[in-house]
C-alpha cells in the first residue's frame, strides 16, 4: 500500500482567500489534483475547512474534501509554496 505524500501546509495569504470566499458564499473557478493525480477544475461554492490529523481540507457542497495542498489555483490565482 501506497504511503501518502506529507501534508506541506499552504501559504497563509492564500488561506484567507479561501476563508473570504466562504464567508462571501461565492462562486470560485477551482482547480486540484484529483486522486488519481490527474488536474480537476470544478467551479463551486466553497463550503468550509477542516483540520484533522494535522492536515487542512477544503469542503466542498458536493460533500468532497480536498486536501489544501492538492490545490492548484483558485480563481486562476495559483497557490504559493508555502507562508
Amino acid at each position: 500500500m501506497p504511503t501518502p505524500e506529507k501534508y506541506v501546509p499552504i501559504d497563509c495569504n492564500f488561506y484567507d482567500r479561501i476563508e473570504a470566499a466562504i464567508v462571501q458564499r461565492r462562486i470560485v473557478r477551482l482547480e486540484y489534483q484529483g486522486a488519481s493525480g490527474q488536474s480537476v477544475l470544478a467551479e463551486t461554492m466553497l463550503k468550509d475547512t477542516q483540520t484533522k490529523e494535522g492536515e487542512e481540507f477544503l469542503l466542498l457542497p458536493s460533500g468532497e474534501q480536498i486536501r489544501m495542498d492538492r490545490i492548484i489555483s483558485l480563481d486562476g490565482a495559483p497557490v504559493p509554496k508555502s507562508c
